[in-house]
């Protein structure tokens, strides 16, 4: 169990602290918000890559097309490559390092857009430094790549041009081609304690555990792990633990038919003002403001968009 700082009066300014007043509409409202949640429209078509090679390294490839005008980027410990087709002449290719904290951002339209999400502590080898380099930032990727990142976005376009059936398959496919070169090439950034730092977010992914608890189990001290972490994932493994805990009230909020101190409990908060603190520090919202938007599409996921 994290330690637990308990300070503050408890209050998200909604209005639904344990036991007071709006207990009785909030747990209405989190009904009425999770049975949004179950009807809302699907999310852009994603699926596991083709190559084999880069399903350890990779979460999810995707593929979305307009209306979006709206990125939204909740921090969940992934990095993404995407491609945006933003008309006939137009396109670029971009890296989304790990984000601390969610950011809602307005892009311009395009006509087409796709992306690979690596796994936590999945993206090192492609992109050649440290990956708190990347953290908090949106970075094209000429500046990692420099001109092999020009070839590969002329290459997106052209092969999107001369396919008619299935253009955004083909290009994931390009992206895919163009990852596993860049893992067999001779840059390849691999940081000798990467193997620590990947241990570590397999335990720190399950909860339950401490920073130090975990470095002791790894027979490392914990500055020696955080330095591991950071050059690997890209936050530290403090802010993973509440990374990964923020993801999971978020996953059990759209499932739990309890009241929030159950859902915090379960999700590995002390009680619910903790939930609340770390959730507005995270997404920059109250859990109920934060579900009541994602229910009706204004959120629709890390990564995703919205019209």
């Amino acid at each position: 169990m994290p330690a637990c700082n308990l300070g503050g009066n408890g209050r998200d300014g909604a209005g639904w602290v344990d036991g007071g007043p709006g207990r009785a509409h909030d747990r209405a409202v989190l009904g009425s918000i999770e049975q949004a949640v179950a009807r809302r429209a699907p999310r852009p078509e994603a699926g596991a890559p083709a190559s084999r090679a880069l399903r350890n390294f990779v979460a999810a490839v995707r593929a979305s097309a307009p209306p979006i005008t709206n990125l939204d980027l909740l921090p969940d410990g992934t990095t993404s490559l995407v491609f945006r087709l933003l008309d006939a002449d137009r396109a670029d290719l971009v890296v989304l390092g790990p984000k601390t904290r969610a950011v809602y951002k307005r892009v311009p339209r395009f006509l087409l857009a796709v992306q690979v999400v690596f796994r936590p502590g999945g993206a090192y080898p492609f992109f050649g430094v440290p990956m708190d380099e990347l953290a908090d930032r949106i970075v094209p990727a000429r500046d990692l790549w420099g001109r092999r990142a020009d070839a590969l976005l002329e290459q997106l376009v052209a092969v999107g041009a001369g396919v008619t059936r299935d253009p955004a398959r083909a290009r994931l496919e390009a992206i895919e081609r163009a990852l596993e070169g860049r893992m067999l090439g001779p840059d390849v950034f691999e940081p000798a304690s990467a193997a620590v730092a990947r241990a570590a977010l397999r335990k720190l992914s399950l909860g339950g555990i401490t920073v130090e608890e975990t470095a002791s189990a790894l027979h490392v001290s914990p500055r020696n792990l955080r330095r591991a972490f950071v050059a690997t994932v890209g936050v530290s493994p403090k802010q993973y633990a509440r990374i990964a805990r923020f993801q999971r009230v978020v996953s059990n909020a759209q499932v739990a038919r309890g009241s929030w101190s159950e859902i915090a409990l379960a999700s590995g908060y002390c009680d619910q003002p903790h939930l609340v603190r770390e959730f507005r520090e995270l997404a920059g919202l109250s859990p109920v403001a934060f579900m009541k938007r994602r229910s009706t599409g204004e959120i629709s996921g890390s990564g995703g968009g919205r019209g």
